[in-house]
This record gives C-alpha cells, structure tokens and sequence, in this order.
C-alpha cells in the first residue's frame, strides 16, 4: 500500500513538530492536525510499520532516520509542486492549493520518497534502526 494524502500530511506534521520539540505525543499531533487521536494512533502504526517512527509504551515519539530522510524528501516535492501549481479556473485558497499539492505529491511513488534511502542504506536499515530503538 503506498503512503496515502492523509500519511504524508501526519508524517510532515510530525516532522514540523520534532524540529521544536524533542518529545512528541499523538496528543500533541492530534491538536495540530484538529484530529482525534485515535486516528492519530491508526495512522502512528502504519508509519511504524514502514520504519519512520518509533513510538515508547508511554507515547512517546520518535521519528527514525528513514522517517526523517523520507519527510525532507516529501517537504521537498510538495514544495516543487506548490512553487510550478498550475492555473485552475477558480481561485484557491493556500489550504485548498496545499491539500491539492499533496494529493499530487501522494500520488507520486513511494520510491520517490525512499528509493534514494534505501540505495544507501539498503532496505533493511529501517529493521535494524526500529529494533535497535526498542
């Protein structure tokens, strides 16, 4: 299953959250995105299980190397979408383009966002990184 709109916008927010603030919570995601945190909680465990975050029986949150390398990378296509938007016949609002801009970006690959990390890293890395977290 490739990585959903809705995957990448949680993953960017935890992104945008680890950059000021060591300890994250599904709390606190859940508040920035105005979700609950149930399916704060359903989406964590997928990103768990592709390796991009590591969550301690308390709730704390940790993105990995791999969360943190494929986050820069989807920042970096939504931003290159965002900058060449093409015209539409309306105008849009900056929540309406940036939902646009990542179901596009969303839409792309997953090996877009990975390809390059596993390459260097190999496939097995994120196995490796989330056992050792634990």
């Amino acid at each position: 299953m490739e990585l959903t709109s809705a995957h990448l916008r949680y993953l960017l927010a935890i992104y945008e959250v680890s950059q000021t603030h060591l300890d994250i919570s599904s709390r606190s995601i859940a508040e920035k995105l105005g979700v609950t945190k149930p399916s704060v909680v359903r989406i964590m465990n997928l990103l768990m299980e592709r390796g991009m975050i590591v969550k301690e029986h308390y709730g704390k949150i940790y993105m990995t190397d791999r969360g943190i390398w494929v986050a820069k990378q989807v920042d970096r296509e939504l931003k290159t979408i965002l900058t060449h938007f093409p015209p539409v016949g309306e105008p849009l609002s900056e929540e309406e383009r940036f939902t646009a801009a990542l179901a596009m970006t969303s839409a792309l690959p997953e090996r877009i966002f990975t390809g390059e990390y596993e390459r260097l890293f190999g496939s097995d890395a994120e196995k490796a990184e989330t056992e050792k977290a634990q």
